[in-house]
């Protein structure tokens, strides 16, 4: 293996192990559900991390599902910019002073369209798109099954945990996150050496 074939894995390994941890760390900072300045730039970081990790996961797919894998990573790098998105809107309301749920939505409906575009869509696609990872890693043989299942289950978890702004489930989340993408990171393609 080449130095830069090492690299490129490692690097992909460390957004695998970034993405879901700084997510997860970003949750500790939200405050009456809403995503503060400090929980919105780890957020940033997270999808930026984010995109990288997909890129691997549908890389490691390519080869058994060129079609699926090559959409995927490119709804993957939307549902990432929402995501970021996200962070930006925190860092944005808490420098507008807005502090209460009910004065986010009447900020964000006063501004409408252009927020559905750039972050409820790609919002909604995000858990989908690990859903499509996990199923195709699965399928190509790439990981083990329980392992293809917890992604499929934390990605599933991700908008039952957030929309209800209950804290105690995004944190169970993000630990299935994490674990998920680890296993994911460390394993991936061993079942092809054997």
């Amino acid at each position: 293996m080449t130095l830069e074939n090492r690299l490129s894995i490692n690097n992909w390994r460390f957004a695998m192990v970034a993405a879901p941890l700084l997510i997860a760390v970003s949750q500790f900072f939200t405050q009456n559900g809403l995503v503060t300045a400090t929980s919105g730039w780890l957020q940033v970081l997270s999808f930026t991390f984010w995109i990288v990790a997909f890129y691997g996961m549908f890389l490691k797919t390519y080869g058994a599902f060129p079609g699926y894998s090559t959409i995927g990573f490119l709804i993957a790098v939307y549902a990432s910019i929402g995501g970021a998105g996200f962070g930006f809107d925190g860092i944005y309301t808490e420098a507008m002073g807005i502090t209460s749920m009910g004065d986010a939505r009447a900020f964000h409906a006063e501004v409408g369209f252009p927020l559905i575009v750039s972050l409820f869509l790609p919002g909604a696609l995000f858990p989908l798109t690990l859903v499509l990872a996990g199923f195709l890693l699965i399928r190509s043989k790439q990981v083990k099954i329980w392992v293809g299942v917890l992604l499929i289950v934390a990605a599933i978890g991700f908008p039952l945990s957030r929309m209800p702004r209950i804290e105690l489930l995004s944190h169970i989340d993000n630990v299935l996150l994490l674990l998920s993408h680890i296993l994911i990171a460390f394993t991936a393609g061993s079942l092809n050496k054997r």
